[in-house]
């Protein structure tokens, strides 16, 4: 992973998660999953944090047996593959925009022939290759904040749940206005941050029933402090490859944290379709 890529990656969206895939496999020789820690154990390990919240989420979905999930801004399919593995899921759906984790995703796929599993790319706030009515179950792990258009997207939730499915939403909401500086940066990036009072109206316009959300902030910030462990697991030999990958993930962490503390929080929202 180059010096120019590690500075490129805090521009623009895209460098940033083909930087994140590059880093993250260079720790032990394999993808991760492309979303924050949630501290549960000391001992955990940073894969197994990422696993942590993933558990968090999916929890509050009583049972998955047979069902038909899909799993909205899946990024490099880490997390799909995970739940196609570990629970006795129907068809588990990944979706998302960037065709270079549809890429990998695929990749990891038939690396593991998985059979019960596909996908797509597509845009969350128009899901012309699904169905209405037709998925059981909706996750939606840290890839919201990236929508212009929350509401459209929202609206494809409604359409494709069947009546009565449920939905998960891991969202990073905003609590303060930026600066210019920090608004021209977010632009950049396509952040799109909204406020909790605004996904709550918005479930209620949508009619999807919110049935229970919680603020996981403090677990996400313990799971970021204690990063300093989570560099045991760096495997390659090349000293300077060691020093950009601890410098991009100090950058990304000291930042992250500064910002749950001071100008957003995580969300979990669970609810389902009336």
């Amino acid at each position: 992973m180059s010096l120019i890529s590690l500075i490129k990656s805090a521009f623009t969206t895209g460098d940033y998660y083909k930087s994140m895939n590059k880093a993250l496999k260079a720790i032990n020789g394999d993808y991760h999953m492309l979303h924050y820690p949630f501290y549960l154990n000391e001992d955990d390990t940073f894969s197994q944090a990422q696993k942590n919240l993933i558990e968090y989420c999916i929890s509050k979905i009583p049972n998955l047996e047979g069902k038909d999930v899909l799993d909205i801004g899946c990024g490099n399919g880490v997390v799909a593959i995970h739940i196609a593995e570990k629970y006795p899921v129907n068809l588990i759906v990944g979706v998302d925009l960037n065709a270079h984790n549809i890429q990998i995703a695929n990749k990891q796929k038939r690396k593991k022939n998985i059979v019960n599993l596909k996908f797509l790319k597509d845009d969350a706030q128009n899901l012309a290759q699904l169905e209405s009515n037709s998925i059981d179950v909706i996750i939606n792990i840290e890839s919201a904040f990236h929508y212009p258009n929350k509401d459209m997207f929202l609206k494809e939730v409604y359409r494709i749940l069947k009546p009565g499915g449920e939905f998960i939403i891991a969202d990073i909401l905003t609590t303060a206005d930026g600066n210019f500086l920090l608004r021209n940066w977010k632009k950049k990036m396509k952040y799109n941050h909204w406020s909790y009072s605004k996904y709550v109206n918005a479930f209620s316009e949508l009619n999807l029933k919110l049935r229970n959300n919680e603020d996981i902030s403090e677990k996400v910030i313990m799971g970021f402090k204690v990063y300093r462990k989570y560099f045991d697991e760096f495997n390659t030999e090349n000293r300077f490859g060691i020093l950009f990958l601890k410098l991009f993930f100090i950058v990304n962490i000291k930042l992250n944290i500064h910002l749950l503390e001071k100008r957003r929080k995580y969300y979990v929202f669970h609810g389902k379709k009336h």
